[in-house]
């Protein structure tokens, strides 16, 4: 049996079910090849949008290890992210009530989402389906997590790490829930009093991470040190450089580059590849370099071949990468080519629904 795959939520380790082949007819990937990343991103640079895979007998029977994972991940990645959101929803409430979270709780939470966004290649244009502005600080928790794991995931992380950093991303604004709501949901800037008062929160999630007794040390640090930045000049502690956690200085690049892909009240989100632009930018001093090199990769190549909208309100397929000024790639419009490179009176304002 085979199933259709949409290129974007397409797994690796699966077998092609048919050939593909170029537009000139020449063979480009045969049938039962193991699809790698190097298969994606040549499938996505020539437009594919979809293929076939094959659908293990033992798969087919449900006895596989990924039991009950829909490889059609469009429709799945968005009930494991509702679901995400509230399991923090309900872990929040939890906190702020005076209790203690348990455990098997925090598991749950991870245990939701984290297959699926294993297997999903391009979850940024599944969590930008879902966002809502009245429930940023809950889905911002749960995309920071997902973020975090495909961070780690491009750095080789193995499982056990990877499922911990994703629950340090998920819990890494838990001390919000220990702040005035009328601070969290202001819909604009902050002053000076309300600012002091928001740095406290990964001193308050530190605590209340702590009080679980995780295995891994890593998390309940993470959570402390997410708003650390590489030159000292971060918070709460003004640590830098290879003192901050290995976890939190990931975290932290997911946490920028997901507030600036996302609507707020007093703002509309940032273009997708604008937002790399400057996550790369704030790897000189602020962000980890080596987090924000892995994330501009995963961006990179997860537009090639999508189909994306112009600031002319143009519809325009991603052709060719540019690493040096990511915003401006080369991008196909019909038949013609556009280089946004030379052209900076053109830019991309979001992908295609």
């Amino acid at each position: 049996m085979f199933i259709r795959v949409d290129i974007s939520s397409l797994p690796l380790g699966k077998r092609l079910a048919q050939d593909i082949y170029d537009f000139d007819g020449h063979l480009l990937i045969s049938k039962g090849i193991v699809v790698q990343e190097s298969h994606l991103q040549q499938l996505r640079q020539r437009g594919y949008e979809y293929v076939y895979i094959q659908e293990d007998e033992d798969e087919v029977n449900g006895n596989s290890l990924n039991q009950g994972i829909d490889y059609l991940t469009d429709k799945q990645l968005p009930k494991a992210f509702s679901a995400s959101v509230e399991s923090m929803r309900q872990m929040m409430d939890k906190v702020s009530s005076g209790h203690m979270i348990k455990p098997g709780e925090v598991d749950e939470s991870i245990d939701i989402i984290y297959n699926d966004v294993i297997q999903t290649y391009n979850v940024i244009k599944h969590l930008q389906d879902l966002r809502n502005k009245d429930e940023y600080t809950l889905q911002h928790s749960v995309s920071v997590g997902v973020l975090s794991i495909k961070i780690g995931q491009s750095l080789g992380l193995d499982s056990d790490k990877l499922r911990n950093l994703g629950i340090a991303g998920l819990l890494h604004d838990i001390g919000k829930c220990m702040i005035s709501l009328d601070i969290i949901n202001k819909p604009g800037p902050l002053d000076d009093n309300e600012f002091k008062e928001i740095k406290k929160h990964p001193v308050y999630g530190y605590q209340i991470v702590n009080e679980i007794k995780l295995e891994d040390q890593n998390i309940p640090q993470a959570v402390l040190q997410h708003h650390e930045h590489q030159d000292g000049n971060g918070y709460p502690l003004g640590i830098r450089g290879d003192r901050i956690n290995f976890f939190a200085r990931i975290i932290a690049v997911a946490d920028v580059f997901d507030a600036l892909t996302s609507d707020r009240a007093y703002r509309p989100r940032m273009p997708l590849l604008q937002a790399a632009d400057i996550i790369i930018k704030s790897s000189c001093g602020q962000l980890d370099p080596l987090a924000s090199r892995r994330l501009l990769s995963y961006v990179l190549d997860i537009t090639t071949g999508e189909k994306v909208i112009l600031s002319t309100g143009e519809e325009a397929t991603v052709i060719l990468k540019n690493e040096v000024d990511p915003a401006r790639p080369l991008v196909r419009i019909g038949d013609n080519f556009l280089d946004l490179k030379t052209n900076r009176d053109v830019f991309i304002k979001d992908f295609a629904r």
